[in-house]
């Protein structure tokens, strides 16, 4: 993105991270359950880790489908978010990814969010925009007016960074 070493740092201002922890049980219909619903992050990055049993609960939609994640033994999951799609103006995109249940057995996940401060701008950095190949795509919002708009909405798929989208 044309930054230096602590470009990505400085731009978060005072930088913030959150943590969730999900415990998914045993479900006897995981046809009919999911453990999260298709969603995009709102941070700008986040970090997935998940057990490391053969339990895989993490899907990402690829092509229109929904693709599961292969688990690795120690690995944490590198997830784009929505800041990291604005900022990027859409060279990154933020990934639709789910949890699924399972009939077996429990799993746990642990993801971790790096988070902009409330009032950083998300939207285009300059070096990501010119007038012949790269128009602006993503309107500029204070993060926290961002976060309130899609903590007021229901998670269904990508349709958060269609807040920070400009119309064309």
């Amino acid at each position: 993105m044309g930054m230096e070493r602590e470009g990505l740092k400085d731009l978060h201002g005072e930088m913030k991270q959150a943590m969730r922890m999900n415990y998914y049980p045993i479900c006897a219909r995981p046809d009919l359950v999911l453990g999260v619903s298709p969603h995009s992050d709102g941070s700008s990055i986040t970090l997935l880790l998940q057990d490391d049993d053969e339990t895989n609960g993490l899907q990402i939609k690829h092509k229109g489908c929904w693709v599961p994640v292969k688990l690795l033994p120690n690995a944490i999951v590198v997830n784009i978010g929505d800041a990291l799609e604005a900022w990027s103006n859409g060279m990154y995109k933020s990934i639709e990814h789910r949890a699924v249940t399972n009939e077996k057995k429990a799993r746990m996940s642990v993801a971790t969010f790096v988070i902009p401060a409330d009032e950083v701008e998300v939207g285009p950095l300059e070096s990501m925009v010119d007038d012949n190949h790269h128009p602006m795509m993503y309107k500029k919002v204070k993060y926290v007016d961002y976060i309130r708009h899609t903590l007021a909405k229901k998670m269904e798929g990508k349709s958060h960074i269609e807040f920070l989208k400009l119309e064309n």
